[in-house]
């Protein structure tokens, strides 16, 4: 067995084998070509296993190399500390922890949905970044009619139909009315390719609409959160348990334990888009507590005194696994589910 580390860039790649003793039999480095990294592996004899950090570049390569390699594996970066928080650090040293990581079976591999799943989560994460523009796009107006003193009332200025007064207003104050004309134009511009990433979405979705329509029966979730949940939990069977798709969406528990004492606090990682979607949906349903069973775990958990946060994640926990288990039995959501999925 050859365990092999790349590290690659856009002009070369450093390679390292270690072979089956964890001993350093070959470095090389190559231009970061197909020809290149195929001639390579196929000048090493026996089974091979191959190791790359996730990025930009790394799907192309896996595509190059995967008929070639017995496995290859596209590790996270983050979990990577022998690399990252290295005092010494080049291209061949890089390639070299990969190798010795992948030797002693320390990786931590990304995931890589079906194609299907993968288009959606493309569709969702552009949707995702364009209503980020636009929210930032409304902020550069807003804190620009503050800076000048010009008032206004709730989203007036974000309609074109309440420019004129502001216009004037700008006048008035002797302000830079070309900046607020082209702050006003890059906000059109952020809605005119949020509402065509919409479309491409629910273009992407078309495929996994059943999913889609089911879990919009849940209370607090509509097409776009349905969307998101999909993308990232596929069909249901993504992960094993709910506390790993918990600790996924940011939902876990960070627990740090020493000498039979420790702490545990609200995890601060995970998946940002399936958190915001997750804890919106749970305040969602906290505003009409009467009309469902995770309305009433809201209620519930209010009434004994706990914090509004720490409740809102329960429900948001619940809606997880409630989700989960709809993508599995394919049903749709009803009240019974609450006891089911606990």
């Amino acid at each position: 067995m050859k365990y092999i580390g790349l590290d690659v860039h856009r002009a070369t790649t450093d390679i390292v084998v270690l072979n089956g003793r964890g001993q350093e039999c070959l470095r090389r480095q190559v231009e970061t070509r197909e020809e290149a990294l195929v001639e390579v592996m196929k000048s090493l004899p026996g089974e091979k296993r191959v190791v790359l950090e996730e990025s930009q570049m790394a799907d192309w390569v896996t595509r190059a190399l995967e008929r070639h390699v017995s496995e290859i594996i596209r590790s996270q970066p983050q979990h990577n500390r022998l690399i990252s928080q290295a005092e010494n650090q080049d291209d061949y040293l890089d390639a070299l922890h990969l190798a010795e990581l992948l030797y002693l079976n320390k990786l931590k591999a990304v995931h890589h949905p079906e194609e299907l799943y993968g288009e959606l989560r493309e569709a969702v994460r552009a949707y995702w970044r364009s209503s980020g523009e636009v929210t930032r796009s409304k902020n550069h107006v807003k804190v620009f009619l503050l800076f000048h003193g010009i008032p206004y009332q709730n989203e007036e200025p974000y309609s074109p139909r309440h420019r004129e007064k502001f216009r004037e207003g700008i006048r008035q104050k002797r302000a830079n009315r070309e900046l607020a004309e082209c702050l006003w134009l890059k906000l059109d511009q952020a809605r005119a390719m949020k509402a065509r990433f919409l479309r491409l979405l629910r273009q992407a979705s078309q495929p996994v609409r059943g999913s889609v329509r089911r879990l919009m029966t849940i209370p607090g979730i509509g097409f776009i959160s349905a969307c998101t949940l999909i993308a990232y939990l596929e069909d249901g069977w993504r992960f094993r348990n709910k506390r790993e798709a918990w600790q996924y969406a940011g939902l876990g528990v960070s627990r740090h334990t020493s000498g039979g004492k420790g702490t545990e606090n609200a995890s601060r990682s995970g998946n940002r888009c399936l958190k915001n979607v997750l804890l919106t949906a749970a305040i969602a349903v906290s505003l009409q507590p009467q009309h469902s069973g995770l309305g009433r775990l809201w209620q519930r958990g209010i009434q004994q005194g706990k914090d509004p946060r720490r409740v809102r994640r329960t429900v948001g926990r619940k809606i997880l696994v409630v989700a989960q288990h709809l993508l599995r039995s394919q049903k749709e959501y009803h009240d019974e589910l609450m006891t089911i999925t606990s």
